[in-house]
């Protein structure tokens, strides 16, 4: 749940938080949660199960995070950026999103291209740690502090992963939007967040809402109802109109 601290029950995501703990010992550091699991810590309650663990890399050591994790004992290289982690739970896929500075400093013309970078520098660049916490049932307690994206720079991801994701990953991004935005816990926060943003990465993601929630809402919602949720036409309606609102710049 929202706050400096999530705990979860079950087992299903042990192994995910001790791959968080492998990486940060193979990193020297510990690594900036997004995705699933970042989604499922901010809410205040978790409405799916993750099994990857995604976390970013800014490119700014001398060696790239996937380089340092490919290279541990056990590991195996998924393409196109990804390594399957061994953890004592049982081997973990772990996605490293790459961001580098010259994507920043040197934009690219299309939107989806520029909202990936900037989206992922923000979430990078403002998570906050928590500690995740799994009480197992068959397995031990695993606990782990980390910084998690925040809500804000979540949506902003999750708007532009959807255009490149398989079709059940596009469905389970959706709601990821859905319900972080109308989640009382994160409400308040993403859309402060979202309205503090850089003009420029506002614009991008106004191009994405009204791709995704308004001009192909009915394909999104039947995404969305693909992946388990119940999600009405009303409450796309209801996520594009506060999000355009506090995209607006005056």
């Amino acid at each position: 749940m929202s706050g400096d601290r999530a705990t979860f029950l079950g087992d299903q995501l042990a192994a995910v938080v001790q791959a968080i703990a492998q990486v940060a010992d193979s990193l020297g550091q510990p690594p900036v949660v997004v995705g699933g699991l970042a989604v499922l810590a901010r809410l205040s309650t978790p409405h799916r199960a993750t099994v990857d663990l995604d976390v970013v890399d800014r490119m700014l050591g001398p060696i790239p995070h996937l380089e340092v994790l490919r290279a541990v004992e056990g590991a195996t290289a998924e393409e196109p950026a990804a390594v399957l982690l061994p953890t004592p739970l049982g081997m973990v896929k772990v996605d490293v999103l790459q961001v580098r500075q010259v994507e920043l400093d040197h934009p690219s013309d299309d939107p989806g291209d520029r909202l990936h970078a900037s989206a992922h520098a923000w979430a990078y660049d403002t998570a906050t740690p928590m500690t995740l916490e799994v009480i197992g049932t068959a397995t031990a307690d695993v606990a782990v502090t980390t910084p998690v994206a925040e809500p804000g720079p979540l949506i902003a991801m999750k708007l532009q992963a959807v255009m490149n994701r398989a079709a059940d990953k596009q469905g389970t991004d959706l709601l990821d939007i859905v319900r972080i935005t109308l989640d009382p816990k994160t409400r308040t926060v993403a859309l402060s967040q979202i309205a503090a943003v850089d003009e420029a990465i506002a614009r991008d993601m106004a191009v994405h809402v009204d791709f995704w929630l308004r001009r192909h809402q009915a394909r999104s919602l039947q995404w969305i109802t693909k992946a388990g949720a119940e999600v009405t036409t009303d409450d796309l309606d209801l996520v594009a109109e506060l999000l355009e609102h506090t995209l607006t710049r005056h």
